[in-house]
């Protein structure tokens, strides 16, 4: 006899050996798309205080204002007191001192 092609149980094997490596790295994906999605907001929050560090060095105002970029809201405020710039989104702070 002669078979050309796989048996009923090498295919089988694969397809399970195929499903055991794609289940182990499903963890690791979602971490990954987690870190992403939280880097993009920290990028984001600091370029809302770029922007909002150009506007403060003609002007000598203390301002508060949100913004609401792709479902997430962003709390920029100005201190002028202390000259101190900061960012609020999703359970995270950044602040920075302006000249």
């Amino acid at each position: 006899m002669n078979y050309n092609g796989f048996s009923l149980l090498e295919s089988l094997f694969s397809l399970s050996l195929l499903s055991l490596i794609i289940l182990s790295l499903l963890p690791m994906m979602m971490q990954i798309k987690e870190n992403l999605h939280y880097q993009n907001q920290r990028t984001t929050a600091y370029q809302l205080l770029a922007e909002e560090s150009i506007f403060h060095i003609n002007n000598s105002l203390s301002s508060s204002y949100t913004v609401i970029i792709k479902n997430q809201s962003y709390q920029i405020t100005y201190n002028q007191e202390v000259k101190q710039l900061c960012a609020t989104y999703a359970k995270e702070n950044i602040c920075y001192a302006t000249k």
